[in-house]
C-alpha cells in the first residue's frame, strides 16, 4: 500500500481539475473511473469505461475480505485486480491514488519495477488493452476500508509492456 502525502494528492487533484473533474460532485463510479482515466491520459492510452458487472465482482470480493478481517489477498479470479486497504474511512480517490503513486517505480525502458518497490498496481491501471474497470469498497470490522478494482481484459503479463 502506498503512503499518501499532501503533495501527491494535490498533483492528482490538479490533474483531475485540469480535466474538468470536480471530485465532490462525482458519482461513486466516476470517483473511481476519472482518476484511472487521468492516469491513462498521462501516458496516452485509451480511457476505461465503467462496468457494473466488474463492480459487482469487486464488491463481492471486498465483502468477503471484510468478513475475513480485511486481509490483503487477491480473489484469483478471471480479471485483473488491484486491492487496497486503509486504516481510515478512505475514498475511491485514496485507493486509485495509491495505485498511481507507484508510477515513479516503473521503468518503461527496462519494463521493470525499481528494486524493493511495487509498480504492478500502476501498470494495471494504465494497461493499454484493458478497456473496463469496476471497483467497490467495504468497511473493515476493526476499522478502515478495503477496496477492490477489477479490470477486463486483465493486464500485467510477464514480458509485456503496459503501453
Amino acid at each position: 500500500m502506498a503512503v499518501m502525502d499532501s503533495s501527491s494528492t494535490a498533483v492528482l487533484l490538479l490533474l483531475l481539475a485540469s480535466a474538468g473533474i470536480a471530485s465532490a460532485a462525482l458519482t461513486w463510479d466516476r470517483q473511481f473511473l476519472d482518476p484511472h482515466n487521468a492516469a491513462r491520459n498521462a501516458v496516452k492510452v485509451p480511457n476505461l469505461s465503467w462496468d457494473w458487472n466488474l463492480a459487482k465482482y469487486a464488491q463481492n470480493w471486498a465483502n468477503n475480505q471484510a468478513r475475513d478481517n480485511c486481509k490483503l489477498k487477491h480473489s484469483m479470479g478471471p480479471y485483473g485486480e488491484n486491492i487496497y486497504w486503509a486504516s481510515w474511512s478512505s475514498t475511491p480517490l485514496d485507493a486509485v491514488k495509491a495505485f498511481v503513486d507507484e508510477k515513479p517505480f516503473y521503468n518503461y525502458a527496462s519494463n521493470t519495477c525499481k528494486a524493493g518497490e511495487m509498480c504492478g498496481h500502476y501498470t494495471q491501471v494504465v494497461w493499454k488493452t484493458t478497456t473496463k474497470v469496476g471497483c467497490a469498497s467495504s468497511k473493515c470490522p476493526g476499522g478502515g476500508t478495503y477496496t477492490v478494482c477489477s479490470y477486463n481484459p486483465p493486464g500485467n503479463y510477464i514480458g509485456m509492456r503496459p503501453y
